[in-house]
């Protein structure tokens, strides 16, 4: 990962992540058979895992208190930024069918835990479903803008909090046809 991360996913030398692996670059075909594409879409699975794991979905806690843990999660990724982090902004910025093929369960896992947070389900209506994806989008940017910009985090987190409850709330008013859980936040 740390090398698809710095060189990017055309440009990362083979020599260099079988030298890191002990093994041979031939070795590398046996795991990898097309090579390049293969090392990628590898790193992808592994970053977006990463990225992932953990969420916090646990209804016994209040939701402001799971909106921290996972925006903290995540700022910490791309605040640093992480391997992981560099790599998924890399794969979304790509639009390669294969990547965006790859990126899909990172990016449903991420929608469907918010929309359990926030609506009791992990699955949904459309509307709910694209204004999530949407603000994924936009919290990714926002979080890569606040580390360019040097940006008081926890002013980020807060802005990125309320637009997240904003666009949930918005959905389901258009016609999102859910209700939207106690929040326990007022």
């Amino acid at each position: 990962m740390p090398v698809v991360a710095e060189h990017g996913f055309g440009e990362f030398p083979l020599e260099e992540i079988a030298e890191r692996a002990d093994v041979t670059r031939n070795l590398l075909y046996h795991y990898f058979p097309r090579g390049r594409p293969d090392i990628v879409l590898a790193v992808v699975d592994r970053a977006g895992r990463q990225l992932t794991d953990e969420w916090v979905t646990d209804q016994v806690l209040p939701l402001p208190e799971r909106l921290a843990a996972n925006f903290a999660r995540m700022a910490a990724h791309a605040i640093a930024p992480t391997d992981a982090w560099r790599i998924q902004r890399r794969a979304r910025a790509a639009d390669a069918a294969e990547l965006n093929e790859a990126m899909e369960p990172y990016i449903a896992t991420i929608v469907a835990a918010i929309a359990l947070n926030h609506l009791g389900t992990a699955e949904p209506p459309q509307l709910v479903r694209l204004a999530l994806r949407g603000f994924l989008a936009f919290g990714e940017t926002m979080l890569d803008e606040a580390r360019v910009e040097r940006a008081q985090l926890d002013q980020v987190l807060s802005v990125l909090s309320d637009t997240l409850v904003a666009a949930v709330a918005a959905a389901v008013s258009a016609g999102g046809q859910c209700q939207i859980s106690d929040s326990g936040d007022g």
